[in-house]
């Protein structure tokens, strides 16, 4: 008898444990699903759903957040957004729009763990361009920038000579970064998609799985790719500020101040 209730009792044990085990998972696979969802359909207030206060607040989904990315390219760029005409925020505003809109297009889970309180879930995410491809800077943009050199240098050295070197910036900054956020825009249109493995790391707060963590894990992969393709717009008129007035290794600015001393430039 007493043998028969212990092989009753174990079995019972080993049935709820079982049970317990498939819920969480069940949970776990809701959370991350719900989380994956609200990504792709860029959707903050789902996403808030999933994850924890703390993780929300991060720099991972601060990534995902337009407006960030355009404070982050202005910033990157030490000039204030204030500064900058009509067409050059609407241009930026469509950038930083597109990098975030294509960067989740579907997922697949292919592995659930689950461990007491914490759970670890590995995805493939399709992204909707290939970051390290969309990081690099056009040829055809710098060519632009070569053109725009030509073409506007002595306007340019004329208002850093009667306004000084904030005004000659807002010019220049005004005149390309539509340009170079336009080509950058269609290189990413263009771009195909590829695939990126995740890592979710969960835990159960409060009866709830929460997601607190995302590791990307893509080969040869330097920074997030959102943040990659947003940041290529900003080297691309960082490189036009080096460059555009660049004379055996002289600043921009110490260069035109040259020129407009000299009265002179030589090709």
């Amino acid at each position: 008898m007493c043998k028969r209730l212990a092989t009753v009792l174990m079995t019972l044990l080993t049935v709820l444990l079982l049970t317990g085990c498939s819920a969480d998972k069940k949970a776990v696979t809701e959370a991350a699903e719900g989380f994956l969802n609200g990504m792709v359909a860029n959707d903050k207030e789902v996403v808030s759903q999933y994850v924890s206060e703390e993780f929300m607040k991060s720099e991972t989904m601060q990534l995902m957040d337009p407006d960030y990315l355009a404070d982050a390219f202005y910033a990157a760029m030490n000039v204030k957004k204030e500064d900058m005409n009509e067409e050059t925020q609407k241009a930026v505003d469509a950038y930083v729009g597109e990098v975030v809109e294509r960067a989740y297009q579907s997922f697949k889970i292919q592995d659930i763990k689950v461990q007491d309180t914490t759970a670890a879930v590995t995805v493939n995410i399709t992204l909707g361009y290939d970051p390290d491809a969309s990081a690099q800077i056009p040829e055809e943009t710098i060519d632009l920038i070569s053109q725009y050199q030509s073409d506007h240098y002595d306007e340019l050295v004329s208002i850093y000579t009667d306004e000084g070197e904030n005004a000659m910036y807002r010019k220049l900054y005004n005149d390309l970064i539509p340009i170079v956020v336009g080509k950058m825009q269609e290189a990413l249109a263009a771009d195909t998609t590829t695939e990126e493995k995740t890592i979710l790391t969960l835990e159960k707060v409060d009866g709830k799985w929460l997601i607190t963590d995302l590791e990307e894990n893509r080969p040869d992969a330097a920074a997030g790719s959102t943040e990659e393709a947003a940041t290529a717009a900003t080297t691309s008129t960082e490189y036009a500020a080096e460059t555009e007035f660049a004379a055996e290794g002289s600043t921009s600015s110490e260069y035109a101040e040259e020129a407009a001393t000299d009265g002179e430039y030589s090709e």
